[in-house]
C-alpha cells in the first residue's frame, strides 16, 4: 500500500508563552509548550527523571517534570549527597557511591549495585527537543463511541463480523473506524505538525506502537471506548459503563488459565496483578490521566535506545504499550477518579476474533522502534 501524503508543517513558529497557577503550583504553558532547564538532569532506564526529595533519591515519570522542577537536583546536589558522575560510553552515565552505582528500582526508588548493566544507566540531558501536548477541556462523562483502527482504507473482511457485533449490540453508539490514513489526517487536525511529527518517529513496521499512540490521542480528544480490531464484546457496552465513569482500568484475570500471569512485566513488579491492558481503553474526553500518558509517550519516543530498550515486541511494550500505560497510570491512581474493572468477567474478549496474519509482524522486529533521526542525550 502507497504510503499516505503527509500535511506540511505549519510556517508560523512563532512562540508565545502564559504562565498558570494549577494544583498549587506553576506550569509552564506555550503554543508550542516547551520545556525549559536550568541546569541539566538525568533520566533513567525506566524514562523517569532523577529528583531528590526529603534528602532522598527518588526517580519520576518525565510526564510530571514541571511538578518536580524544584526537586531536580543540579551538580553540586550531587556531589553534597556523595555522587561522582561518570561517562563511561556514548550518552550513558552512571552514578556512583562509596563504589556502588545508583541502581533504579521500578517502584520509583533507588538502590545500588556493583555493576552497571541496565537499571544502573542514565542519560543525561540538558535540553529538551520535544514539546507536551496541549491541555484540553475535560468532560467528566465517557460518550457512546467505539474507535478502532487498521492500516487498511476499510476493515477488512475477518474483522466484519466482529465490527457488526458491536453495532447490533451497541445499537445507540456510534461507531468510527480509522485507516493509516485517517490517523494521519486525525493527529495533524487536532494536534497539528509537532504531534504529527512525533507520531511519524516511530518505524512504520511498527504497527501496534503506532496505533499505541493514536488510542491515547483519539480518547484524549473525543472519550469513548478503543478496542483493538480482534477484541469485541458479548455484552451492551452500556452495561459495563456507569453513568459517572470518567476512567476505567482493568487487570488481565489471572483465575483464568489462558491468562495466568500475563502482563507480569520486571518493569511492572511493585503493581499487584501487573499490566493493566491497552486493548480496551475507556475514558472521558480532555481526561487529564491520558495527556499524561501521551506526555510521558512522547518522552519514551525521544529517549527510546535500542541497545538499552531492546526492539520488536519488548520495545513495543515498554515505549509505547501497556507497559508505559500501566507505570503511568499506577503513579496516578490517588489522584483521579479511576475505577478498575474486571472487563473480562463482564463479557468484554480481547481474542473475540482471530487476528489478521500480517506479512511484517513487529514482534520479531530487528530495526529500531523509532526512527533516529538525531542524538538526545549528553555526553562529555
Amino acid at each position: 500500500m502507497a504510503s499516505p501524503s503527509l500535511p506540511p508543517p505549519p510556517e508560523d513558529l512563532k512562540k508565545t508563552c502564559r504562565m498558570r497557577q494549577k494544583d498549587g503550583y506553576m506550569t509552564a504553558h506555550s503554543e508550542r509548550n516547551a520545556i525549559a532547564l536550568h541546569h541539566p538532569i538525568f533520566v533513567t532506564y525506566f524514562f523517569t527523571v532523577l529528583i531528590i526529595q526529603n534528602d532522598e533519591f527518588r526517580h519520576v515519570d518525565f510526564c510530571d517534570i514541571e511538578h518536580y522542577r524544584a526537586c531536580l537536583p543540579t551538580h553540586e546536589q550531587l556531589t553534597a549527597h556523595g555522587i561522582t558522575v561518570l561517562n563511561p560510553k556514548d550518552d550513558t552515565f552512571v552514578l556512583l557511591k562509596d563504589g556502588n552505582f545508583l541502581s533504579a528500582r521500578p517502584e520509583g526508588t533507588f538502590g545500588f549495585a556493583n555493576k552497571a548493566n541496565w537499571w544502573e544507566e542514565f542519560r543525561r540531558l540538558s535540553s529538551i527537543p520535544f514539546k507536551f501536548v496541549q491541555e484540553k477541556p475535560f468532560s467528566p462523562h465517557i460518550p457512546h463511541i467505539i474507535h478502532q483502527t487498521d492500516n487498511a482504507l476499510h476493515p477488512e473482511t475477518g474483522y466484519l463480523e466482529n465490527i457488526t457485533s458491536l453495532k447490533t449490540m451497541n445499537k445507540d453508539w456510534e461507531y468510527r473506524y480509522y485507516s493509516e490514513k485517517d490517523r494521519i489526517d486525525f493527529i495533524h487536525t487536532h494536534y497539528g505538525w509537532d504531534v504529527l511529527s512525533i507520531y511519524l518517529r516511530l518505524n512504520r513496521l511498527y504497527g501496534a506502537a503506532q496505533a499505541d499512540f493514536f488510542r491515547y490521542l483519539c480518547l484524549y480528544q473525543h472519550g469513548g471506548v478503543y478496542l483493538d480490531m480482534k477484541s469485541g464484546s458479548s455484552r451492551p457496552l452500556s452495561s459495563i459503563i456507569r453513568d459517572d465513569d470518567q476512567f476505567i482500568i482493568s487487570q488481565w484475570d489471572w483465575s483464568l488459565p489462558q491468562y495466568f500471569e500475563w502482563g507480569k512485566k520486571a518493569e511492572l513488579s511493585h503493581i499487584e496483578g501487573g499490566e493493566f491492558p491497552i486493548w480496551c481503553l475507556i475514558c472521558a474526553p480532555g481526561h487529564p490521566l491520558m495527556a499524561k500518558v501521551i506526555n510521558q509517550l512522547i518522552a519514551n519516543i525521544f529517549l527510546y535506545t535500542p541497545n538499552l530498550h531492546s526492539t520488536g515486541s519488548v520495545a513495543t511494550l515498554k515505549v509505547t504499550g501497556p507497559i508505559l500505560f500501566t507505570r503511568v497510570v499506577f503513579n496516578n491512581l490517588n489522584k483521579f477518579d479511576i475505577r478498575m474493572e474486571n472487563i473480562l468477567a463482564k463479557g468484554l474478549n480481547p481474542h473475540m476474533v482471530k487476528n489478521i496474519y500480517r506479512k511484517d509482524q513487529y514482534h520479531e522486529q530487528v530495526l529500531p522502534l523509532v526512527i533516529q533521526s538525531t542524538r538526545v542525550g549528553d555526553t562529555i
